[in-house]
């Protein structure tokens, strides 16, 4: 709980997270989360990597053959790269109101949420209600389900992959603003009543003092063995989420993909289904195969 408001950075990354569709039925392609593209004219080799951002370091490094391919592009390709002034942090302090919480916690967890909260870098009483789920959300998910050691810097795998790139001296470009992201989390509850809001943040709160079900691993366990079905021939379920989003990054990425060497890190949700980078790169005449994480 102590390092949730530090990890607002990535508010939306965990929102995303969550809701990753993930089986143990195999289809047509292996265990792995890495995927080479070559374009269509086999001018250039890139590289697509699923991500689950409640996973940090200690997974990723895990992951040689991974690595080795991003150390290896010319341009690394995330989901989001806030400027300085533009994180989530700073776009929730800036803001002039703040929320009444008394429509949206009860007395008990409001208070517990003040006390574990007040030191943090994010203004709590200016956080919307969507966006203060999604960050204790993230924060359950990566305690009880042991996604990260005591050793991981509070990163995100994505901004991990992000900061190996800097430090190389690699370009990184960011698919969308911090800004775009929360806007997103807003239109997705959008007419939510206040009473839902109430009711799910208690249920989340009371999980978090009890020390987590691990019956709601699934997700991160099927990711960290890589036991998942990509159901390419089945359609998206999420058309903000997921459908449009994949739409809006594929325009920006071809062409990097056609004139250079990259490394697109996602959530693996965005590989998913026909809507998926994978299915819809493979429409546009690119070879799309899967090989070895590890």
């Amino acid at each position: 709980m102590k390092k949730l408001a530090s990890i607002l950075l990535a508010i939306f990354l965990g929102f995303i997270a969550g809701r990753l569709a993930a089986s143990n039925r195999q289809g047509e392609i292996p265990r792995t989360l890495l995927f080479r593209i070559v374009s269509p004219n086999g001018a250039t080799e890139s590289y697509l990597f699923g991500t689950h951002h409640a996973f940090s370091k200690s997974f990723f490094d895990t992951l040689s053959n991974t690595r080795a391919k991003l150390m290896a592009a010319e341009i690394v390709i995330t989901e989001s790269d806030p400027e300085p002034g533009h994180t989530a942090n700073d776009i929730v302090n800036a803001r002039t109101s703040e929320t009444l919480w008394s429509k949206y916690l009860t007395k008990a967890d409001l208070a517990y949420l003040r006390e574990h909260l007040q030191k943090g870098a994010t203004n709590f009483e200016k956080l919307r209600p969507e966006e203060l789920y999604a960050a204790l959300n993230r924060e359950y998910t990566i305690n009880a389900c042991n996604t990260r050691t005591a050793a991981d810097p509070n990163l995100s795998i994505d901004d991990y992959i992000g900061f190996l790139a800097k430090q190389s001296g690699k370009q990184v470009l960011g698919l969308e603003t911090a800004e775009e992201q929360l806007e997103l989390i807003k239109k997705d509850i959008e007419g939510m009543p206040p009473k839902v809001h109430k009711k799910r943040l208690s249920r989340l709160i009371e999980l978090i003092k009890s020390g987590g079900d691990t019956q709601s691993c699934e997700a991160t366990d099927m990711y960290r063995e890589m036991a998942f079905d990509y159901r390419l021939t089945e359609p998206c379920r999420n058309s903000l989420m997921l459908t449009d989003r994949n739409a809006r990054w594929l325009e920006k990425i071809v062409g990097d993909l056609q004139s250079s060497s990259c490394f697109v890190a996602v959530g693996l949700s965005h590989l998913q289904f026909e809507c998926g980078l994978i299915s819809q790169l493979r429409e546009r005449g690119f070879v799309v195969e899967p090989i070895s994480a590890i």
